[in-house]
Formats: structure tokens, C-alpha cells, sequence
């Protein structure tokens, strides 16, 4: 009588491919979460940094018109900065810039008033961090800006 071998299981090259295969499904589906939570991340301080901007606008647009004569000509149209509140998702380590520029025109009396808000400088979301930690590039605009004219009316 003859014995019959039979082949069950898998041999060592088809478990190996398997186990790639695996593991390469496991790097693709890992980095799609990566991506997908710094997606989330950015729009939530995008969202977060406009609000910001959006509330220091009308806190300098609703001063008296002595008060914004006054930061237009004593800020000199120079850009003036204060950080982030704490509670936001910068914490204090963005800043926001805002400046009020008087009218050119002398016949049309306004200012226009300009808010910015950056993130920090070591913000993984807004620069490129190279392999040792470091800040490799910085991102050249704000995360959020805001302009509005206000005219020389009271209310």
C-alpha cells in the first residue's frame, strides 16, 4: 500500500507574503489616520484663530472715536501684538497682530483696522518639523485676518 502525503497549511514563502501584505495595509491605514487627525486639527485652529480674530476686530471697531484716533496715530500704523488666550488652542504661544490705519484721503474720514493671528513658530500643524525636532520652515501668512473700515460716525 502506498502513502499518500498531503499538503496542508501554508508553505514559509506564502505566510511571509501574507505578513507583508499585512503590515503594509497596517502602515497605509496608520498614516491615513495621522493625516486625517492633523486635517482635524488645523481646521480646529483655523476655526479657533478666527474667532479670535473675529472678537479682537469688533473690541477695537466698538472703542469711541477718540480712542481709535488715538491708536491710529499713536501706534503709528505699526502692527501691535498680544498672545493667544490661554484657553485657545494655541494656549499663549500664538500671537495676535492688529493695527489701525488712518484714511490717506482727507475728504473721507475712516480707519481701517486690520487683525491677525499666528500660530507659534513651533507649531507642528502651521511649519515643517525636521526629523531632530527642529522648526524647518515657518508658515509665511496668518492662520486667520480680518479687516474692516470704520468710519468716522457715531452711533
Amino acid at each position: 500500500m502506498k502513502k499518500k502525503h498531503s499538503k496542508s497549511g501554508a508553505t514559509l514563502i506564502e505566510v511571509l507574503i501574507a505578513v507583508m501584505l499585512i503590515a503594509v495595509a497596517a502602515v497605509v491605514i496608520c498614516t491615513g489616520i495621522f493625516y486625517s487627525y492633523k486635517t482635524v486639527m488645523r481646521s480646529r485652529a483655523r476655526l479657533d484663530a478666527q474667532g479670535i480674530a473675529f472678537d479682537k476686530l469688533w473690541e477695537i471697531y466698538n472703542q469711541p472715536l477718540d480712542v481709535i484716533e488715538y491708536m491710529a496715530s499713536a501706534y503709528n500704523t505699526d502692527p501691535t501684538s498680544t498672545s493667544t488666550p490661554p484657553g485657545s488652542v494655541f494656549s499663549d504661544q500664538g500671537f495676535i497682530q492688529w493695527a489701525v490705519e488712518p484714511d490717506p484721503d482727507p475728504d473721507v474720514k475712516y480707519w481701517k483696522i486690520t487683525v491677525q493671528v499666528w500660530a507659534p513658530s513651533n507649531s507642528p500643524l502651521f511649519s515643517v518639523i525636521g526629523a531632530d525636532g527642529t522648526v524647518i520652515a515657518v508658515s509665511p501668512e496668518p492662520v486667520a485676518e480680518y479687516q474692516v473700515l470704520r468710519y468716522a460716525v457715531e452711533r
